[in-house]
Parts: C-alpha cells; structure tokens; sequence
C-alpha cells in the first residue's frame, strides 16, 4: 500500500513574545507526528496595512508564495491575513480552489471562520476562584485599551460569573473611551481614575498580564495596598511582565502548546473531509499561577515572598533543592523553615514538589511521555517522579494521565458538532 501523500500546509506568524514559541510547538508536533510539509511564513502590517513578509519562501507577495507551494491548508495566527488575501492569492496562483484556513487566537467577527482560542469562561472562572478567597463583596474588570473582542467576551464572562456569585460588578469603561481617542496616556489616566472610584477592597480581574501591570502601577501611584485593599489577577502569565511588577502579578496559565497542536489537528481533520469544516473550539486553561498580587494570608512576609517566587521559576532546574530557595531568605535553615511552614502553610519541599507537579500535569496533557516529563520537572528518577506524584495528586501518574487525555479526546470529538466550553473539562 503507498503511503499517504504529505499535505502541504502554510503557518502564518507575527513576530511577537512568549505566547508564541509555546503556540509553535504545539502546531510542530501535530505537523511532525502527521509528516506535514509545514512552512512558516513570517508577516508583519505596514502603518498602511499592507501585508509584508519577514521570512517566507520568495522575496514576493502571498501570491508567489501560494504559486511555490499550492498549500493544501493554511494555519494563521491573530488573523494576519485576511480572507480576502487567502482567496485572492489562491485565483492568482491558478489553485482550483482556496485551501481551507484555521486561525488560532482569539475570535474575530469573520463569517464561518474557524478558530482554535482560550476559553474565556475557563479563565473568568480560575480568576474569580483565587479573588474569591479575599473575602471581598466588589469585583471589577479592567480591559484591554484598544476594547478587542477577546477582551470583551473576558469581561462578560467574568462578569456573568461575579454576579451569579451574589458580589458586585464594575466594568472599567477605559476601552471604549481610549479606542475613540487613540491609545496613550488617557488608558493609564482612566485606570487610575477608576481605581480611585472604586469602592475598597476589591478583587480586580485584568484582561492580560500587560493591563495587570498597569493596574498595579496605577495602584502604586495612588497608594493602595496590594493584596490589602484591590487583588488583581490577569492572563497569560508571561514571566517577564509578571515577576517584573511590584507585587508580582498573579496570572492564568493558558495551555499554548495545545492551543496551536489542537488547530492543527482542526486543519488535519478538515483537509481529510473538506466538506465537513470543523467548529470553533475554545482549550481550557491550565491553572493560575499565584503571586503576591493575591496573596491573602493575614501572615504575609517578604522573605517568604522571595522563596515562593524563586521556587516557581526555578524548581525544575536540575539539582533544584530547599537550600537553594533558603538562601534567597538570608535566614538559618531551621529558621528558614519554621518561618515558611508558618506563613506559606506548607514545608519548602512541600512547596517544590507542588510547582514540579504542576508543571508535569501540564505537559502530561500536551502529550509528552510521562518518563520525559520527569526529567524536564526536576526528578532524578522516574519512579521517585511516580511516588511524589501520588502522594501530591492522590492517584498514579498513569491513571491521572489516561483520565486527562480521554477527557480531553472527548472535547475533541465534541468540537465537530459544536463549541466546547470549560464547564466540559476534566
């Protein structure tokens, strides 16, 4: 029997931070295990919207680039380019028909487009959880300033759930007055004006880890303390913005591999049976990483602080024990102990072995073998992965992993005859 012939398909970027590299490697390992001729395709916009490419196969337009290829599919990030590019490139290059298209990012107002996304209702939910534990009765949102759909749906999912909650919502209305006025300094002035007006405490859910950094300066230049009198939560837990701001920022952990490996797979389906496109699927979050920004426990210290933090970006790295988060605490070991069981409510390995298991959950559902895994979560063996994480999730990795990859398998199923929500999550 011959093999099935490869599919050729486009992957078009934006040059942009963090998220993206994890988005990749979710898309390079679908494209691998498929043996996908995938080429990557760099595009930026011009201040006058003409599509450019930074790295693609030509020096030349998308119609050349369509006339090399003839892409059997194409993948596009933050909706780069537009349908009507797509179709008009596809007539140049000769190509009988336009090579069906899954965008990844959040969704845009375009009529039958298919997109793979976070899933907003996952997010508000994991945000209101944590704040939830302030005790507050006030909520608010702050969105992003340009009042982008995906900010939007956000907030009315976050609002939605404050609400069935029985506390009390504030929507932050700096989107619709700086996207009339142009971005600037008005987004930074309206934030802090609403601060100042909102009643205190208050939990506040950020629309992404950029807007989170910006609330807790405004909060800073007015005064307010921060868990004290606002929480903030935000979205996307880019280490560089959120162990950057003071307080470090508590954020949702998307789960970007899958995103970009679970449109991939909508592509790989959609290309075997052309007349069936698949639907809209929106991935859960991971988890929320917290930081000092939500750290409510009436025994706060700064030398705790300090150790939690240097745990959560280090407990990973090979070697990684309770001496090297100690030493950030200038303290004796004994001493160091009892001050972080007393705060934190839990030893230093205690705390260790949560971020390592935390971080193996994640790559477990991504697909990785559970013998790589710990390896990449810090554990000399194997098995000494398999007890600590036992005794940290209560049932054995294997059972753990079979029941999180048949849930979600089972989302999967669901997204050809509709959209999947978080409510379905394992």
């Amino acid at each position: 029997m011959m093999a099935p012939e490869s599919k050729t398909v486009l992957f078009a970027i934006r040059l942009v931070g963090e998220i993206l590299p994890r988005i990749m490697s979710g898309v390079y390992r679908l494209a691998e295990a498929r043996r996908w001729n995938l080429h990557t395709v760099v595009c930026t916009r011009d201040p006058d919207e003409t599509l450019r490419f930074v790295r693609s196969p030509t020096s030349g337009s998308l119609a050349d680039i369509f006339s090399l290829l003839k892409p059997d599919g194409v993948l596009d990030t933050q909706h780069i380019i537009l349908p009507a590019e797509i179709r008009a490139a596809a007539r140049a290059a000769g190509m009988r028909s336009v090579p069906p298209v899954v965008h990844l990012g959040e969704p845009e107002p375009a009529k039958g487009a298919v997109y793979v996304h976070g899933d907003p209702e996952s997010f508000a939910k994991l945000a209101l959880r944590e704040l939830l534990q302030s005790g507050f009765r006030d909520f608010a949102y702050v969105p992003h300033s340009a009042n982008a759909p995906w900010s939007v749906v956000r907030g009315e999912a976050f609002g939605r759930l404050v609400k069935l909650s029985g506390r009390r919502f504030h929507q932050c209305p700096v989107a619709a007055a700086v996207s009339e006025r142009g971005v600037g300094d008005d987004f930074h002035g309206e934030v802090s004006r609403f601060l100042e007006a909102l009643p205190k405490p208050c939990g506040i859910f950020a629309a992404n880890d950029i807007v989170g950094e910006i609330v807790l300066n405004a909060a800073h230049a007015l005064g307010l303390g921060v868990p004290g009198e606002i929480a903030v939560v935000a979205v996307d837990d880019l280490a560089h913005v959120c162990e950057a701001t003071r307080p470090t920022l508590s954020s949702v952990r998307r789960d970007l591999e899958e995103e970009g490996r679970a449109a991939a797979d909508l592509l790989d389906k959609w290309l075997d049976a052309p007349s069936r496109p698949p639907r809209p699927l929106a991935v859960p979050a991971v988890s929320l990483v917290r930081r000092a920004s939500t750290q409510f426990s009436a025994l706060h210290d700064e030398r705790v602080s300090r150790a939690q933090e240097f745990i959560r970006n280090h407990a990973c790295e090979d070697g990684f024990s309770p001496l090297d988060a100690i030493r950030t605490m200038f303290l004796s070991r004994s001493a160091a102990d009892h001050l972080f069981r007393r705060v934190a409510g839990r030893p230093i390995l205690q705390e260790i072995h949560a971020v390592r298991i935390e971080r193996a959950m994640e790559k477990l559902r991504a697909g990785l073998a559970p013998d790589v895994v710990a390896a990449e979560c810090g554990y000399s063996s194997y098995l000494d992965f398999r007890r600590v994480f036992r005794r940290v999730v209560g049932i054995p990795v294997g059972a753990w992993t079979k029941a999180a990859l048949k849930s979600k398998n089972g989302i999967r199923r669901k997204a050809k005859t509709g959209y999947i929500s978080s409510s379905e999550v394992l």
